[in-house]
């Protein structure tokens, strides 16, 4: 598969090219890419294969949880001292690599790992046929499946926090 094939996918799994996906998320960082691999939990040539289209996904689910958190952190940059942003980033940078197995506990970000494990497991445009179909049936999880599949991250953080006393 080519590097054009390649970008197309991403943007199917992820709304957009990774490439422009991490420079949106740390350009208000002024991150450098080894920094920003350093923060998800990725190799530097492995950062750059997926900028580039030459890779197509994330395969680790933390790590793109990890970059999701990063986008956030990137687009409320502004409101933030150099501190807050350096702290913060050490936060993204130490979430669990660890799934779930019944002894170990993923520690991650609510939002950003629901979105994380959901698009690691499957693109887009299938979450939303998934919650398509499943809309009369169980409309709760259909939400879930639309808004933390293909929402917009406001959408997430606004449903996130209706749900999180539930938790």
């Amino acid at each position: 598969m080519g590097v054009e094939e390649n970008i197309q996918q991403q943007r199917e799994l992820y709304g957009e090219p990774l490439g422009d996906l991490v420079r949106r998320a740390t350009a208000p960082l002024g991150l450098t890419q080894a920094t920003t691999a350093k923060v998800l939990g990725l190799s530097p040539a492995m950062l750059s294969h997926l900028m580039t289209g030459q890779r197509v996904k994330i395969a680790n689910p933390i790590a793109l949880g990890r970059l999701h958190a990063l986008i956030d952190l990137g687009a409320g940059a502004g409101d933030l001292t150099t501190s807050q942003i350096n702290e913060r980033l050490d936060e993204i940078r130490e979430l669990s690599s660890e799934l779930t197995t019944g002894a170990r506990v993923v520690a991650v970000e609510g939002g950003a790992a629901v979105r994380g494990v959901l698009r690691a497991v499957a693109s887009g445009r299938e979450l939303q046929q998934a919650a398509d179909a499943l809309r009369d049936v169980a409309p709760g999880l259909a939400e879930v499946l639309r808004i933390y599949g293909s929402g917009t991250d406001d959408e997430i953080r606004a449903h996130f926090a209706s749900i999180r006393d539930l938790l």
